[in-house]
């Protein structure tokens, strides 16, 4: 079966992630107005952000907004190809994609297709490299075949053999070589993503949802906030900006270290400037052509920061004299310029209200919290066994034995299993609890929280629901 109806745009820019193209057709198939910017945006991909060690990322729960377009509903993992077959038949016979996620190692028409240097990248000492899945869409099926949408970035729409879908769609998690490379999510074994759209945009929809994202982005630029977790610290907008100009005048540490988080910073701080400027442009296109002249500004100001980054980079290789003194000169008056930029774009814009705030973690009800709390624990134990050599036994679920008397892990690996669960709840609902586990577990209180599956999802969900950690939920 195939959807013939299926027409996808193959031509994304390249510092979209992989998700966004295929959120898109899956929000249009279901009759809402959408593009890539307003996906972008909507998520504050357009907003300067980092942490305080300079890396770059996308922080956007952080800021405590709910998702404004769209809602990931489900992410999970199939307990086999066969069982992952079946689900997608029944996708493609309701007319929907079916949207899976592996790892593009095993994707014959792509570069990293059995490449080495994929493997070698990742695990190389000092690898800035994390592991993250690849999403892809399925839109038909046949007895040989899987038809699949890639265009990320692979401009791909075509078919490919089961052997190697099935190969993908295991995923990071069954390649022995990267046991132990550092990620930034759960990755799956036959990963399934369900998304779907919060609000159904009509044209006025969409136009006033395109006046929301630039009001927010407007907002958080020149408001500048610092978000404090325990010991990391999180800048966005403007204070990215005066954290660049700190770097360069080496006020974050020595030469070496400074001149490494400014290179940071002021590389990938493009991607947030690209996307903004993606935006702008929509919204001219649909809210007015005074907004056509923010945007031709604003393609000035991208093109003064990417000379700034040119100067950066030769001036620290060649040594010139004076190129510190001069490249400070530069940024400093970007800073300002942009600034100012910024005040004159929120003077222009039309009368809107920035992203509805979250009033705090939706819980359906305790069942289905505690449903979900378990699969998080069982993706993490699953993990830890893959990565770490533990034999947590999946197959008894809640009842599996993890600390203490009867269980498999010594102290270090407890805590790295509650750091990965952590990160699953952070993930899943982006809200977190702080480093509460770690720290209580570290701090080495009674272990009683930890002996089993089952005792710990009742832990986690007696902590949250009690609201025990004023910090680590915001």
């Amino acid at each position: 079966m195939i959807i013939h109806s299926f027409d996808p745009i193959l031509d994304i820019p390249y510092y979209y992630p992989c998700n966004f193209p295929l959120i898109h057709e899956v929000l249009q198939r279901q009759g809402s107005m959408s593009s890539l910017a307003m996906l972008a945006a909507s998520r504050l991909y357009s907003l300067p952000s980092c942490e305080d060690n300079g890396l770059v990322k996308t922080y956007f729960h952080k800021l405590g907004y709910d998702e404004p377009i769209w809602k990931m509903n489900d992410q999970r993992e199939l307990g086999s190809f066969e069982e992952g077959k079946m689900q997608i038949q029944r996708q493609l016979e309701a007319g929907r994609l079916f949207l899976a996620t592996g790892t593009s190692y095993h994707l014959p028409y792509c570069d990293d297709y059995h490449n080495p240097e994929y493997i070698n990248k990742h695990v190389k000492p000092g690898s800035r490299h994390y592991l993250v899945d690849h999403w892809l869409a399925v839109y038909g099926m046949d007895e040989d075949h899987m038809y699949v949408y890639d265009p990320v970035f692979y401009k791909f729409k075509g078919k490919v053999d089961h052997a190697a879908f099935h190969d993908f769609w295991r995923g990071h998690p069954a390649m022995p070589e990267l046991a132990g490379v550092k990620q930034r999510e759960v990755l799956r074994t036959y990963g399934a993503t369900d998304i779907q759209a919060k609000v159904l945009l009509d044209l006025q929809g969409y136009q006033e949802m395109l006046a929301q994202a630039l009001t927010t982005q407007v907002h958080e630029f020149l408001t500048g906030r610092t978000v404090t977790e325990g010991a990391r610290r999180f800048y966005f907008g403007h204070a990215v900006s005066t954290s660049l100009v700190d770097a360069l005048e080496g006020n974050t540490g020595g030469d070496t270290e400074s001149e490494a988080r400014f290179s940071s910073l002021l590389f990938d701080m493009r991607w947030s400037r690209y996307y903004f400027r993606d935006v702008l442009k929509e919204s001219a296109q649909w809210l007015g052509a005074s907004l056509d002249q923010y945007a031709k500004a604003y393609e000035s100001i991208i093109l003064r920061w990417e000379k700034a980054n040119n100067l950066f980079q030769v001036g620290r290789m060649k040594r010139r004299e004076g190129w510190k003194t001069q490249l400070s000169d530069i940024v400093q008056g970007l800073v300002a310029d942009e600034w100012h930029w910024y005040e004159s774009l929120r003077r222009a814009l039309p009368q809107a209200s920035t992203y509805p705030r979250q009033s705090g973690v939706v819980l359906d009800n305790e069942n289905e919290h505690k449903a979900a709390l378990l699969r998080i624990v069982l993706d993490s134990c699953r993990e830890l066994n893959a990565y770490h050599n533990t034999f947590i036994a999946l197959d008894e679920g809640g009842n599996a034995p993890l600390y203490g008397r009867d269980g498999r892990l010594n102290s270090l690996e407890l805590v790295s299993l509650l750091a990965v669960v952590e990160q699953g709840i952070e993930e899943h609902w982006g809200k977190g609890l702080g480093n509460a586990l770690a720290e209580i577990a570290a701090a080495s209180l009674p272990e009683s929280p930890y002996q089993t599956v089952g005792s710990l999802v009742n832990y986690i969900a007696q902590q949250w629901m009690g609201g025990s950690d004023e910090e680590g939920v915001r």
